[in-house]
């Protein structure tokens, strides 16, 4: 059973692009920052999430208050590479081709929708839950900006 100080480091351990000039590379923390947001104002109420306007809208509010300025935002790359780390899960379209999609469009075209270990998603539920992963999240990718996550989260 994967209980909460597990997903707690998964989401602290996030497998995250780096280079020495540009630094990292933030779209999977913003990308589960902006998936927790919507869970937690109902949007997401099953656990399907799908490359909505909300979220493609929630994930560039968050990526221009704290990404990476030295990377260009875009919701399909954490998307489909999220996948890798071991609790996200695409369900892939009949016609979808193996190829990692490059622009949104082509992420709407090649996949119904990802889904969270239903342990993950049942503590996503839970507003004590959330704001442990949270809390992993903001100290290991933007201990630098909480000021500016706490301007932009509207979780409480």
């Amino acid at each position: 059973m994967k209980n909460l100080a597990y997903y707690c480091k998964r989401f602290a351990e996030l497998n995250v692009s780096s280079s020495r000039k540009r630094g990292n590379a933030q779209y999977k923390p913003i990308l589960l920052l902006s998936v927790i947001d919507l869970i937690a104002r109902g949007v997401i109420t099953t656990n399907e999430i799908r490359v909505s306007d909300e979220l493609v809208q929630i994930f560039e509010r968050y990526w221009n208050v704290i990404g990476s300025p030295s990377y260009k935002g875009g919701l399909h790359y954490p998307f489909f590479h999220m996948q890798n780390e071991g609790f996200w899960y695409l369900k892939f379209k009949p016609e979808f081709n193996g190829l990692q999609p490059k622009t949104i469009n082509k992420l709407k075209e090649a996949v119904e929708y990802a889904y969270l270990d239903s342990e993950l998603f049942n503590f996503l539920q839970d507003e004590f839950c959330r704001k442990e992963l949270i809390d992993a999240l903001v100290a290991a990718f933007f201990s630098d900006n909480e000021n500016d996550l706490e301007a932009i989260l509207q979780i409480n």
